[in-house]
């Protein structure tokens, strides 16, 4: 197995002995150095004409105009086509509330090129001028067309992310190996425009384009594209590769001499500060500003132990030449600590701070928690790096199980695994997530005959006592830390599973009833970072060593949650049994399919077996304000299984194309149906709640599990609308308008009881004077484009790429909306909306 090493390295193995890299030049010779300018690559299925930038085509046809000027009054379809109307308003000067971004030159100098900084029109420009250099110009051809470097320039600002595409199987890094050194500025994240294909990435392939009749399916899977990384391809120098500020004051024409003078300088001057404000600058990072987190760095990697992670990553290269370069100790450790404050704030927190050491950890174990910290980044090179490194921890783990039975037992190679699998299923790359499925099986099997599952092997945990000594104290706290790990793994193993059930559309795994384990203990026992500090806290709150709560006793009755007396996690208990009412769930739908519609009596066990659960998901969600602190996660889960209970995902996904035309039209029988029932008006209000959930989640928190939610919800809101408008006459009553991310009301009661009203979203339009429109869900591309907002509103950084699932579940949700029946006239959907 060969792994992607264009991806490793924002720093070097020893900077003072690697030698500097050579001077840029753009001659036609050296053609690696420049990247080709890439011809039109998409053709529309609706014009059919040929483009290059997808959101910008696709946007002409579906003529939104959601950017509103608001002193002419004139909308747009792009918020750049807006900003560059309102110069005419207020002139070059203006701010309008954000930083402007400078003029672009005609035509850069080389110099300019080469550093990746704005040029000017004058030339010679004022940075060559400053710098005494020599302000060369690149060679315009007779038609008027850049040369190799502006098209590099412009190829670099404008691909962004598709240059981790390439159609066919076996795909490779083009861009990184054409260009390999990354540089952000301090003022801004990096600029990447990922256009990934919509389906093939994501779960499935879709294909639909539906008319006002749904009798008719043409497909859309545009060609290509193809997200499927090559982790074949080490051959790689990525040496140059930093996340500071990296601008080189080179010219093209100067000799090597002076170019090696100017880049030693460089060097010196470059500081450790520099790189770690490149992650702070990245959206995908989090930051807490908590006070109780600014200590949560308790240890860093030394030398010894990246020597050992460096070979591990050689013994699966069949050269060992191979491996040019690799990542600086220093990033190493930032990429820890990033993990380590991220886990702090999970609520299924997978490793004990307190007790983390990484000279004593599994060099597996080690690459794992890089892996997952490299995906908190934006910077391509840096998340590709996280997704290299979880391919060799999933072969360097399977080796260890194989080397020695043992190790199946060992809690560190258990959770490196874990963490593997959950880089891989939320990747959103689709060779990745098929993997991470497929090999959640072992683990599963690993752990249940391991025993961990049932009460017996937690019998031996110790309460601690006043007069312990210290040896025998530490000896507690660390049995005590190992059984508390073990049912974590188990609960994040869970929840893993779930997710990949409800997301993969298969049959989960796992079962709630299966843990006869005592629940997790409390937060604050948790994380507690030493022994003595663990004794107190068991001392104000003692743990009792026998008859503690499971979670079969928490399901026969929820009052048993909320008496308990022992100082347990009850967010995290909550969030997993959320999570169990899918095993259920998913039962129900499966019986559904099996039993026929003739069998009435297996039809009524049905429809009592579905409102018994409906009414328990009801009790339980209304305890949770009282069990732990407001989430919303919890609430975006428990709004996600109300609503999947009442619309079967499966047929959601099969309406879109996902098995094809054949089994979409059949779909669409089966909800003609459903949209007549109660089901469907209480599936739209959940999953109307999920979107207002959606909202809440902080900043660049809708990742993973809550963007596939976010996904289902939009499904349902696009189909009830398609229906609505073939089974709908088209004048509408008097009625009044049910906002579905709104608050619960008496109109919103009678609606979901009896029908009355007109179901929709409340959309806050932005602009001078901030105010909320209905939009009615027949405007179903509307009801889309609000989802792929709550996507982009999350991670708020316009020009800064989304997480790849994310994007791609962003893109899927566009190309739905395009589709000529997802679309009724704006200026009917604008005069039918009356205000609520």
């Amino acid at each position: 197995m060969r792994v992607l090493c264009d991806a490793i390295g924002s720093g070097t193995i020893d900077e003072q002995s690697l030698p500097p890299p050579p001077p840029p030049t753009f001659s036609a010779s050296q053609p690696g150095l420049i990247c080709r300018r890439f011809g039109p690559v998409h053709r529309c299925r609706i014009c059919d004409r040929v483009y290059e930038r997808a959101d910008h085509h696709l946007k002409s046809h579906e003529n939104a105009r959601q950017f509103k000027c608001a002193h002419c009054s004139k909308t747009f379809n792009r918020a750049d086509l807006l900003s560059r109307h309102r110069t005419k308003h207020f002139g070059s000067t203006a701010n309008f509330n954000r930083n402007k971004r400078a003029d672009r030159a005609a035509i850069a100098c080389i110099s300019c090129i080469s550093a990746k900084v704005k040029c000017q029109d004058d030339k010679p420009c004022t940075r060559c001028t400053k710098k005494g250099i020599s302000c060369a110009v690149p060679s315009v051809d007779s038609h008027g067309k850049p040369g190799k470097a502006d098209a590099h320039n412009h190829q670099d600002s404008r691909d962004g992310n598709d240059r981790i595409m390439n159609d066919g199987n076996g795909a490779t890094i083009e861009g990184i190996v054409h260009n390999p050194t990354h540089s952000i500025s301090p003022g801004a994240y990096v600029a990447q425009n990922t256009t990934a294909t919509f389906a093939d990435e994501t779960f499935n392939p879709f294909s639909i384009s539906i008319n006002g009749d749904f009798d008719q399916y043409i497909p859309i899977i545009p060609g290509g594209f193809s997200q499927d990384l090559d982790f074949n391809f080490w051959d790689l120098d990525i040496s140059s590769i930093e996340l500071a500020q990296v601008h080189t004051p080179t010219s093209a024409v100067e000799d090597v001499q002076n170019w090696r003078e100017r880049n030693d300088e460089w060097r010196v001057r470059r500081d450790t500060s520099k790189r770690q404000a490149a992650f702070e600058r990245s959206p995908w990072l989090y930051r807490p500003t908590s006070p109780a987190h600014a200590d949560i760095v308790p240890c860093s990697m030394d030398s010894n132990t990246r020597d050992r992670i460096l070979s591990l990553l050689i013994s699966k290269c069949r050269d060992a030449n191979q491996v040019r370069s690799f990542p600086s100790l220093d990033l190493m450790n930032n990429l820890i600590r990033i993990f380590l404050a991220q886990e702090i704030l999970r609520t299924h927190c997978l490793i004990h701070v307190g007790t983390f050491n990484s000279s004593k950890c599994l060099p597996q174990l080690l690459l794992a928690i890089i892996a997952l910290g490299a995906s908190y980044i934006s910077v391509p090179s840096i998340w590709k790096m996280g997704l290299a490194l979880q391919e060799v921890v999933r072969h360097t783990v399977a080796e260890l199980w194989e080397q020695n039975n043992i190790n199946i037992r060992n809690l560190q190679t258990l959770q490196a695994f874990m963490m593997c699998l959950d880089i891989g299923l939320w990747s959103g790359f689709q060779r990745q997530m098929e993997i991470a499925e497929s090999f959640a099986q072992p683990i599963v099997v690993m752990i249940r005959r391991s025993g961990a599952m049932g009460r017996q092997r937690y019998a031996g945990v110790l309460p601690p006592n006043e007069d312990d000594s210290p040896s025998i104290l530490e000896l507690k706290w660390k049995k005590w830390v190992e059984a508390e790990s073990f049912k974590r793994l188990i609960i994040r193993l869970f929840t893993h599973d779930i997710g990949a059930s409800i997301g993969m559309q298969k049959p989960p795994l796992m079962s709630l009833t299966e843990f006869k384990f005592p629940l997790p203990a409390s937060r604050d026992l948790w994380m507690a970072k030493s022994a003595k500090e663990w004794r107190e806290l068991c001392h104000s709150a003692p743990i009792a060593s026998s008859n503690m709560l499971t979670f079969a006793d928490v399901m026969k009755n929820f009052d048993n949650l909320e008496s308990a007396s022992e100082p347990i996690d009850r967010h995290l208990c909550v969030e997993t049994i959320l999570h169990g009412f899918w095993g259920q769930i998913w039962s129900y739908h499966e019986s559904k399919r099996f039993y026929p519609e003739g069998k009435a009596a297996h039809r009524l066990c049905l429809m009592t077996a579905q409102k018994e659960m409906y009414r328990d998901l009801l009790d339980f969600s209304a305890r949770i304000p009282n069990l732990t602190r407001a989430s919303p996660m919890t609430t975006l889960t428990s709004e996600l299984l109300m609503m999947l209970l009442h619309a079967d995902p499966d047929q959601l996904q099969t309406f879109a194309g996902k098995y094809g035309e054949d089994e979409a039209k059949q779909a669409a029988s089966g909800f003609r149906e459903w949209i007549q029932s109660s089901d469907s008006r209480v599936a739209i209000w959940h999953a109307g709640q999920v979107f207002q959930a959606a909202k809440k989640f902080p900043t660049a928190r809708l990742q993973g599990f809550s963007a596939v939610a976010v996904y289902y919800a939009s499904l349902t809101l696009w189909i009830y609308g398609l229906m609505s408008l073939s089974t709908s006459p088209t004048e509408f009553s008097p009625i009044s308008n049910i906002p579905l991310n709104g608050l619960e009301t008496p109109q919103s009661r009678r609606f979901l009881g009896i029908g009355e009203g007109r179901p929709g979203l409340s959309i806050m339009i932005e602009d001078e004077e901030a105010e909320n429109i209905f939009v009615p869900l027949e405007a179903s591309d509307r009801v889309l484009s609000t989802a792929r907002d709550i996507y982009r509103a999350n991670f708020p950084v316009e020009d800064a790429p989304l997480p790849p699932l994310v994007n791609n579940l962003g893109n899927l949700l566009r190309d739905l909306s395009s589709l000529p029946g997802s679309r009724i006239s704006r200026v009917t959907s604008e005069e039918r909306a009356e205000p609520s």
